[in-house]
């Protein structure tokens, strides 16, 4: 029998992973999860029912979750989750490919059109965007956030709660620090620090004292 799953998330994005389940036949969805807006409980998304984030405990012994919110900050939502006894799955789409040499971890999305190199590691609730491409020997914390159409080349080093923008690249070898934010589209070409914004080509510092996004 397909795995019950509940999405974190009632907004656009979760709407998105709701399409990525559908293609998936080890899971079936069984509503949303909202924890900021008890309105947004009241209606349904395509007739599935939104729960208030207190309701998922009775659900916790039989079913799953994953988290559809494309921000790193998404780290506050799943530990309320795992604080009510809620276990998470991982979602790899069948049009992705993934290394067998590689894993990736508990409560991970990587959508359709993204590439996982040999020999790389993908931490928790890390969401690896369409057309996102992972080098070998990478290594990735926890709740990292690759946008759509990334590029992240080998050996590199990626800290928890980083975001890497739609289309960056960061080329081979580079550490890029914890809660650090990657710009759309920046070429990232030196190590990057925690909690630091970088932009352009090559990137540079832009902000500090960021959080992720």
């Amino acid at each position: 029998m397909p795995q019950p799953v509940l999405i974190l998330g009632a907004r656009r994005f979760a709407r998105e992973v709701a399409d990525l389940l559908a293609d998936l036949p080890d899971f079936e969805l069984k509503g949303f999860v909202e924890n900021q807006d008890r309105e947004a409980c009241q209606q349904t998304i395509d007739g599935l029912p939104v729960y208030w984030v207190d309701e998922i405990a009775a659900m916790a012994a039989t079913h799953r979750g994953i988290c559809a919110l494309g921000s790193t900050q998404r780290s506050e939502f799943i530990g309320i989750a795992a604080g009510q006894g809620l276990g998470f799955v991982t979602l790899v789409h069948p049009v992705a490919r993934v290394s067998p040499r590689s894993a990736v971890g508990t409560g991970s999305i990587v959508c359709p059109g993204a590439q996982v190199a040999s020999r790389t590691r993908i931490g928790a609730h890390v969401l690896v965007n369409r057309g996102a491409l992972i080098g070998h020997d990478v290594e990735v914390g926890g709740y990292v956030t690759f946008g759509p159409g990334a590029y992240m080349a080998g050996g590199c080093k990626i800290a928890s709660g980083a975001f890497i923008g739609m289309g960056a690249i960061v080329v081979d070898g580079l550490a890029i620090g914890a809660s650090s934010v990657i710009a759309a589209g920046a070429v990232v070409t030196r190590n990057v620090a925690d909690r630091v914004m970088v932009a352009g080509m090559p990137a540079v510092v832009v902000k500090r004292s960021v959080d992720g996004l």
